[in-house]
């Protein structure tokens, strides 16, 4: 069974003054780990954005990819014809 231990006033009263001190210690704390967060989300922003511009850059890199390998299939039809052509004419 637990006895009951009763607390002056005054001590209470320190007890209340040490539990806000605290109470503002960590508030302020928060305040501060509220500012890192902004930061983090800003970064986390610029990131994502570079990383969507890279994905660009890539896909337009297959595209420019495959539009080479589609002049050089054109290319090579059209000499192959001109030298069909120029068999036919001899």
């Amino acid at each position: 069974m637990t006895r009951y231990s009763p607390h002056s006033q005054d001590e209470l009263g320190r007890r209340m003054e040490t539990m806000e001190a605290a109470l503002r210690e960590l508030l302020s704390e928060v305040q501060g780990m509220r500012g890192e967060v902004a930061a983090v989300q800003t970064d986390v922003a610029e990131t994502r954005e570079i990383v969507t511009a890279w994905e660009a850059v890539k896909t337009g890199g297959k595209f420019v990819k495959w539009l080479g390998a589609l002049a050089a299939a054109v290319a090579a039809i059209a000499v192959a014809a001109k030298a069909g052509l120029a068999m036919m004419f001899r």
